[in-house]
């Protein structure tokens, strides 16, 4: 008999247990920090003035400035605070890129400040207040920006019209229409597609067929907005009819190496919950749940969500209006984004 196998026959299995537990938290902490420190070495701040960061920060900025276009009615003179943004960041660009004048982003911020102008000059807005806070070269290169196919943020009207026969679509086509969808119609979603779209969601892969993902549905008015007000990222827009919670439950996992695992999995489902709306005719929007510990605290309390499940997304849905401003939210091209390692 070895040592160790000697060992293990003396130390009764509770301690035995133990000694694993310990061994396991010391070994996942370790590599949790580690990884809290990559993270937080690397992510976009306020402060930061490389290009990069800087990008980061206006693309956040744009989307911003986006959602406030998509408004079916229109505030005008609204965002401000979002417009300094925008104008800072662009200014700070303009020191960092020398070629910023053919920047992806910087030539996005033009298309969508050039909107913000043209239907605030429309409706007879005076923008001299707003004006002041953009540097003269940035304020009229947006407004004599021309849009192009590729360089056309702000956002565009989507007719119900061109949702007609999603089911039947071939997965390109579905993916190229599908968009985020705000502000919805007054007709009831009908459970039996919600249903429908729960069944064809099930076929997301998951790691080792554990299938962590859980979906708390909310259709009481009153509950899906105060659970809005708590999250925080949906304000002036209209209560949906339903709100869906997409949750992982963590009894699926065996060890702290699956730590992200939840949010991987979680994370495919909601893209699957998202493209099988789209196929059943339903708009909707996935809404970040990345919760501080008070938010997280009260949005468990509301919901009655068990410690044992963490939150991935709430996805608002509800039925296409006749026709609703979209967030045009420009993509990246591959080429942008792809790394062919030899």
């Amino acid at each position: 008999m070895s040592v160790k196998q000697s060992v293990k026959k003396m130390v009764p299995q509770p301690v035995r247990n133990q000694i694993r537990r310990t061994r396991e938290w010391n070994r996942t902490h370790r590599s949790a920090d580690k990884q809290l420190r990559r993270f937080m070495s690397w992510i976009s701040l306020d402060a930061s003035t490389d290009k990069v960061h800087i990008e980061t920060r206006l693309e956040f900025d744009i989307h911003r400035l986006e959602k406030g276009l998509s408004h079916q009615n229109l505030r005008l003179g609204f965002g401000k605070g979002v417009l300094k943004q925008i104008t800072r960041r662009m200014t700070m660009l303009e020191h960092a890129d020398p070629n910023y004048k053919h920047n992806a982003l910087y030539l996005d911020a033009l298309s969508a400040l050039h909107e913000y102008q043209v239907r605030h000059e429309e409706q007879g807005f005076d923008l001299a207040a707003i004006k002041a806070i953009f540097p003269e070269n940035i304020w009229n290169s947006a407004h004599s920006y021309i849009p192009d196919a590729e360089h056309h943020a702000g956002s565009f009207i989507m007719d119900n019209a061109s949702k007609a026969h999603s089911a039947q679509k071939e997965f390109v086509d579905l993916a190229e229409g599908r968009h985020s969808v705000r502000e919805y119609s007054d007709e009831p979603v009908s459970q039996e597609t919600l249903d429908k779209v729960y069944a064809v969601s099930m076929r997301t892969p998951s790691v080792c067929n554990r299938q962590a993902t859980r979906i708390h549905q909310i259709s009481d008015p009153e509950i899906i907005k105060r659970a809005l007000e708590i999250q925080g990222g949906f304000r002036s827009y209209k209560t949906p009819p339903v709100l869906l919670f997409v949750t992982s439950d963590v009894r699926a996992f065996m060890s702290g190496n699956e730590r992200n695992e939840p949010f991987v999995d979680g994370g495919l489902f909601a893209m699957s919950l998202l493209y099988a709306l789209e196929a059943f005719g339903l708009a909707a929007c996935p809404l970040n749940a990345m919760f501080t510990d008070e938010v997280d605290e009260e949005t468990r309390k509301l919901l009655n969500i068990p410690d044992y499940e963490l939150p991935v997304m709430y996805i608002a849905v509800g039925n296409f209006p006749e026709s609703v401003p979209i967030c045009a939210s420009i993509r990246k091209t591959p080429d942008e984004i792809l790394t062919i390692i030899h």
